[in-house]
């Protein structure tokens, strides 16, 4: 997808970081600051907004607030982990004084994660906003805590292995979030998670088939078809809950992934062109050149000549040395 929309066709406001101008992340982009760090600044209050292809996951340490996700509204109070999946419109009132952590991670960073995973429960624990009240002094709460700690001390310290690290500790992240679902699920007392609207809950399903089937090029209807719904209740809900079409979410999901293959493999454009489902290699340019504003070659040379080509520390994890760029 493109890096900017016309202000008439997007009245969602897009940010990179909040308040920061939109822009295409890295594949690989991780960042991690406090709450106070970016909160202070916007006297704790982030207007709903929307990221293209960058997730959060939050662990309040202090304080407390309220969430919205596709205009609804979600109390939450430490100690709390908050998952916010990428394009989802989003906003937060924080109470003055709020303490913990942000994590915000690219989707190619996310999904690396996710494919090393067997257990189809990570990817759901984060196919949805939720936000996740924990027993302080348990178990699962110091297990975050020792996560986003973790993932801040290499985010910093720019050691050997730093992306392997904190994959590692994303991953266990993952694992608390989807012990934490089951939980929630068996605890049919626990109201937390249920305030998420259809639309939310249809995109959910949405994401894993889209994953599954984007190189077979189906066309929105089949989409559809294959959940249930018309194609102009899928759209309804995309475009409610992201501000993009079915449509443009497959194609961005295409895109995910030609840039993947041409950053990490040396197949040729044809290849990679083909594996996506073009069997037109012209077309696959024309695709990938339209909303990356540059042709796959070209895409392909500024990673191999900025040295992010392959590298498996360092690769986009952050922008700004690792400090917070504000």
């Amino acid at each position: 997808m493109s890096a900017h929309l016309a202000p008439s066709a997007e009245p969602i406001p897009r940010y990179w970081l909040y308040g920061e101008p939109p822009a295409v992340p890295e594949l690989r982009f991780v960042h991690i600051e406090t709450i106070p760090e970016r909160m202070r600044l916007y006297n704790w209050e982030v207007r709903p907004h929307r990221h293209d292809g960058l997730s959060h996951a939050l662990l309040v340490g202090e304080g407390g607030g309220r969430l919205t996700a596709d205009g609804v509204e979600v109390a939450f109070r430490a100690p709390a982990l908050i998952v916010v999946p990428a394009q989802v419109v989003h906003g937060f009132r924080f109470d003055p004084g709020t303490d913990g952590h942000v994590l915000t991670m690219s989707e190619g960073f996310l999904a690396g994660v996710l494919a090393a995973a067997p257990e189809a429960e990570l990817r759901d624990a984060v196919a949805l906003p939720q936000a996740w009240t924990l027993d302080a002094g348990s178990d699962g709460a110091a297990a975050l805590d020792r996560c986003f700690a973790e993932i801040r001390r290499e985010f910093r310290a720019h050691h050997i292995g730093r992306a392997s690290a904190i994959a590692a500790q994303v991953m266990l992240l993952l694992v608390a979030a989807a012990r934490l679902a089951a939980d929630r699920r068996r605890d049919s007392a626990d109201r937390d998670g249920q305030g998420a609207s259809p639309d939310l809950r249809l995109l959910a399903r949405l994401r894993p088939m889209v994953d599954e089937r984007f190189s077979q090029h189906w066309p929105v209807e089949r989409y559809a078809a294959a959940l249930g719904v018309t194609p102009g209740r899928l759209n309804a809900a995309c475009r409610r809950v992201t501000g993009l079409s079915t449509l443009q979410l497959v194609h961005a999901r295409l895109m995910l992934e030609a840039r993947r293959s041409l950053i990490y493999t040396g197949h040729g454009m044809a290849e990679i062109g083909y594996a996506l489902g073009f069997e037109d290699p012209a077309y696959f340019s024309r695709f990938f050149t339209k909303r990356e504003g540059r042709s796959p070659q070209a895409f392909r040379r500024a990673h191999a000549e900025g040295g992010t080509g392959g590298s498996v520390d360092g690769n986009g994890l952050d922008r700004t040395g690792g400090v917070s760029p504000q």
